[in-house]
């Protein structure tokens, strides 16, 4: 196909779908492009930003036909940052888009036809965030703009906690009157004491100056991490979900979205039906959240771990809900898996969004559980990974949970079964 399109020149086209991350797609001159913001049906005018071999992108330059699915935006930041992908899409067209998104998934990439529930909805839309990192350059503070590396300076985040907008405020006084070579910033609050972390990452040395600043300007702040090393505090902040206590370091993993989390594992538990004799065997088990949440409905949780700081997080979090029926092993899977030597009974796995190391499944397959609890960040590799096990396995029902609304991203909890 020999292409006709130009970069900056300006085309007419109509949007028929949107892609995994929410671009609307369009074909001009018989190519494809991917349009941010932008909806199926809508009559758009589209300058051509960069071109491919085989597709193209561009930004609308006007709307010529809206959809009856769209809406305005509240964040004043929405047409450049790169945080968000769907404000300007209803919160019903959302949660439809990300059902549907775990079908397609399902269907075309894991070849299973399973029944997908109604996506779980968030009751907050904005201020759900407990972590956010920004990236600083000199006198400004933000996000990059969607594919690049130009920083949009904002004076807030709709989508982080009330807390962590009050210390971006303090910190954007901070750069503004002091030459810095500060890099990044991130902010975490706790929910148990109404905590703050923040970590920094800087060029500089010099930049601890900026200690002092955040310790008379910023409340409940519980501590601080500078290029790695803890300045003050303890280095932990303290997260409550499912009724349980964890302690949080600036490395550890803990989901960003405190209310839908309690729904996600609670999700998890319930389509699981554990037995008070169950062993479990928690896979990429991090700092424990899974495994302590799971410790009171069975006999017996090990959880495997690779990263030796989210070991030690997670026996600490063993220690503050005086759980005794958990046990953690520092290792790479694939070896430490042939160590055990209980029967295990389910196997639950919360992997990272490159999903599951094809050994590790193999290992999972040559353990055969009577079911496997397959928490993903990413339905793609979720179904892929998916396709590897329905040899074995039953795949009947998955569960969307939306953990992050006015994003295109979705969480999803299924429960396979042993034939």
């Amino acid at each position: 196909m020999i292409n006709t399109l130009k970069v900056d020149e300006i085309y007419e086209s109509v949007i028929t779908s949107l892609e995994n991350e929410a671009k609307g797609v369009c074909k001009i001159n018989g190519m494809v492009v991917f349009v941010p913001k932008a909806l199926v049906g809508e009559k758009v005018r589209v300058r051509i930003t960069e071109i491919k071999k085989n597709f193209a992108r561009g930004k609308v330059v006007e709307i010529l036909e809206p959809s009856k699915k769209r809406v305005t935006s509240k964040c004043p930041y929405y047409e450049e940052c790169g945080g968000c992908s769907l404000r300007h899409q209803t919160k019903e067209e959302n949660l439809k888009f990300k059902k549907e998104k775990v079908e397609n998934a399902l269907k075309r990439i894991g070849k299973i036809d399973a029944l997908v529930d109604e996506c779980i909805p968030c009751f907050k839309d904005d201020h759900y965030r407990n972590k956010v990192s920004f990236k600083v350059e000199d006198d400004r503070i933000g996000f990059y703009a969607e594919g690049t590396y130009q920083l949009v300076d904002v004076k807030y985040c709709l989508l982080a906690e009330n807390k962590i907008n009050d210390c971006l405020t303090v910190i954007r006084n901070y750069i503004k009157e002091h030459k810095n070579k500060i890099k990044n910033i991130t902010i975490k609050h706790g929910n148990a004491l109404d905590e703050v972390l923040i970590d920094i990452y800087s060029l500089s040395d010099k930049d601890i100056k900026i200690l002092d600043y955040l310790i008379t300007n910023i409340n409940n702040l519980k501590t601080v991490i500078f290029n790695d090393k803890v300045v003050y505090g303890t280095g932990y902040i303290n997260q409550i979900s499912n009724g349980l206590m964890f302690a949080c370091s600036s490395k550890s993993f803990f989901q960003v979205n405190d209310v839908q989390t309690e729904k996600l594992y609670q999700t998890a538990l319930e389509n699981a039906k554990l037995k008070n004799d169950d062993v479990v065997l928690d896979l990429y088990s991090g700092t424990g959240t899974i495994s302590c949440i799971t410790s009171s409905h069975v006999k017996k949780v090990i959880g495997i771990e690779i990263v030796e700081d989210a070991v030690l997080d997670a026996k600490q979090n063993l220690k503050i809900n005086n759980i005794n029926n958990v046990k953690f092993i520092c290792g790479d899977v694939t070896k430490e898996v042939s160590k055990i030597k209980e029967k295990i009974d389910v196997i639950i796995v919360d992997p990272p969004r490159r999903g599951i190391d094809r050994k590790a499944i193999a290992i999972m397959k040559k353990i055969s559980p009577k079911k496997i609890v397959y928490i993903s960040c990413n339905p793609v590799t979720m179904a892929r990974d998916l396709s590897y096990l329905t040899d074995l396995y039953d795949v009947k029902k998955v569960t969307p949970v939306d953990m992050f609304p006015n994003t295109a991203h979705v969480e999803c909890v299924t429960v396979l079964n042993l034939k």
